[in-house]
Order: C-alpha cells, then structure tokens, then sequence
C-alpha cells in the first residue's frame, strides 16, 4: 500500500503536491484525515512513510479537493484489487489542466462536507476588469469605501481600463458605464471576469442617484452586460456590488445598541422593486434588504464594504464568492449598530445566476 500512494504521488507536479497539504489545511477538519496532512513537506517518501495505514485516505481526500479524480479513481481501483503496483501513467499537471478545467482551482481549502469533484470552475487566469463608480457629495466616509475597493482592485489584479467615476451627476452615470462596456468588447485580450461596484444614494424601485439626485434604473446597468450587448462577456462573470439604499425602512431588531452614529445611504421611504435579469453569470451583491436603509458610517465607511474588506483579508484568497458573502453577511446581522440613538441592523441580499464557482486567488 505505502508504494502505491508513493507511486501515486510521484504522479503529482511538485505544485500539486504542495496544494495536497495546503486544500487539508480546512477551518473545521472533522476528520482526522484532513488534517494528517498539516505538517508534511510534501514529499512522495515522507508523505507515504509518514501516514503508514491511513496515507491512501489522507490522499484521497487531497486528490479529490484538488480536482484530480483521475488520480483518485485509479487508486481506489487498485486498491479495490488489492493491486501493490502503482496506478496507470495519467496526465501530468499542463495536460491535465486542458482537459480538466477544475485542476486549477488553487486556494480551494473547504470542508469536507462539501463535494468539489462536480463543481466546475470559471477560468479566472486571463484579463480581469473592474469599474468604480462613487457618489461622494453627501456621503461622509465615501472616501474610506474608495479606499478599500482600490486596495482589493490591485490585490486580485483587476484593470480599470476607463478609470473611476467619482461623484457623478446621475446623467453621467450610464454613459461612463456603456464606455467600459465598449472598452470590453473591443478588448484583444481575453477577459475572465468583470466586477462593477457601484456606491451612492438609492431609492425605491431599483434606482441609484448621481450627486444632483437624478436617478438610474439597475436594470439598465445590468442590461448593458448581457450575452447581447457585451458578447465579449459571454459565460463569464459579472460582479456587482451596490452599496446603496434600497427604501427607507430601519431594521431596529432585538438587540442592545451600539452607541455610534451612522448615516443611511438613502433619501426617501418607498419599498425597493426590482428583478435579476434574464441572462446568466451575474452575482449582484445588494448592501440592504428591499426597502431598507443601507449603513454608512462618517469615519469607517459603509458597513458591508468594512465587512468585506475584514472577511477578504482572512479568507479571500481561498473561499469561493459565495463563501466570501455568506460570511460577510453572517458577520453583518450578528452586529447592531445605530441611527441617531436607534438600534439598526443590517442584511445583504445577493442574487446570483452563476453557474460555476468564482476564486479570486490570482
């Protein structure tokens, strides 16, 4: 057995070997076998004389985080069989990656109650785009979010071809948009991923403010991004983040304040309509419930925009998006904050038509 897995391991590119201790590494390893791993060197003989009795299990599990079912699958036959023999030569690590989309899904360390063997992965190795729209008249601390979003902008390595706009009027707005759109279909280079944050005022019915209050429809920004009208970023995904009030409501919930002052990123009290358009790879991240008010605070900025960038630092180079905003959004509603005395809460709403997994790890 000990020369099977050693022979299995001899199999793996350095890298991947590497990735078997790094995907065991996950924040809840009920089983014993996930974190046999932790502190090997990664090496086919230590690996295999290490874990004497249990390397096959422990080994598995790393192949079938890493997307390696090839791997996986041949040694449990053998095993099956009773076989001593390594298994049958497969793919090295280049060849594999053509035919395998989900090799290369570094950074994927999850719990093992999950079943990454089926999930496919988007292929974020090309191009990434970004665009920053800001309202900041009117919204003390908007420089803070400016800040944050430009920090995991370089962090991730997304381009901002068309640059920011900061603190447009709202007849500005969709024009700066459909230029980045334009600068996406006529790009040479192949684009992964697009991400468009976009943080002002907002009002019921799915609309966002310039700084002189005229308003843009969501649904016309999302349009602009579709298999039709940005063929460019046909199956690939589209990002949004909408720090923006969504109505004028005040989640007040049950639990005892926390006396700082907050402002709403909202100007009036009608409840948000508004539907995910009909067309698929978008995330749009919502930073309120429908008819709420979204939390802004004058010294650190918005509330979800801080709870990103403290969830991003700890865990965004391994977690898929949905990971990433699950936890964003538990951290968010197990906080309460305050308007002007008044306890508040805050929940983000996301809407997705994704259909395979985003990693942001470079």
């Amino acid at each position: 057995m000990e020369r099977l897995v050693h022979a299995a391991l001899a199999r793996l590119s350095e890298e991947e070997r590497a990735r078997c201790a790094f995907y065991l590494r996950g924040p809840q390893p009920a089983r014993g076998a996930r974190a046999e791993l932790r502190g090997a060197d990664g090496s086919p003989a230590q690996l295999a004389q290490r874990y004497a009795g249990r390397a096959a299990e422990v080994l598995r599990e790393a192949l079938g985080d890493m997307g390696r079912r090839d791997v996986r699958e041949a040694q449990a036959g053998l095993e099956k069989a009773g076989a001593a023999a390594a298994p049958a030569a497969v793919p090295r690590t280049g060849e594999q990656q053509t035919r395998n989309q989900t090799s290369d899904t570094s950074f994927k360390g999850r719990t093992e109650q999950s079943d990454y063997d089926e999930l496919d992965t988007y292929d974020m190795s090309k191009t990434r785009v970004a665009f920053l729209m800001c309202v900041t008249t009117g919204r003390r601390g908007a420089e803070k979010d400016i800040e944050v979003m430009n920090k995991w902008f370089d962090k991730y390595q997304f381009e901002t071809p068309s640059g920011q706009c900061i603190d447009p009027n709202g007849k500005e707005i969709l024009p700066a948009l459909e230029e980045f759109r334009d600068q996406i279909n006529q790009s040479e280079d192949e684009i992964s991923c697009c991400l468009i944050t976009l943080m002002s005022h907002g009002r019921s019915h799915g609309l966002i403010q310039g700084k002189d209050g005229d308003t843009v429809d969501l649904d016309d920004i999302f349009a602009l991004f579709n298999n039709i009208q940005c063929p460019k970023l046909q199956e690939k995904p589209k990002i949004f983040i909408i720090q923006a009030c969504r109505g004028g409501k005040e989640d007040h919930g049950v639990e005892e304040i926390e006396h700082e002052f907050k402002e709403a990123d909202c100007t009036c009290n009608l409840i948000a309509i508004r539907r995910l358009p009909t067309a698929s790879d978008y995330y749009v991240v919502y930073s309120t419930q429908k008819g709420y008010v979204s939390l802004r605070n004058t010294e650190k900025g918005s509330r979800m925009i801080e709870a990103m960038d403290e969830v991003f630092s700890e865990q965004g180079m391994k977690w898929h998006i949905g990971d990433l905003f699950t936890k964003i959004n538990n951290n968010l509603v197990h906080e309460t904050f305050s308007i002007h005395g008044c306890p508040v809460k805050e929940t983000i709403v996301v809407e997705s038509t994704l259909t395979k997994a985003v990693y942001f790890a470079p």
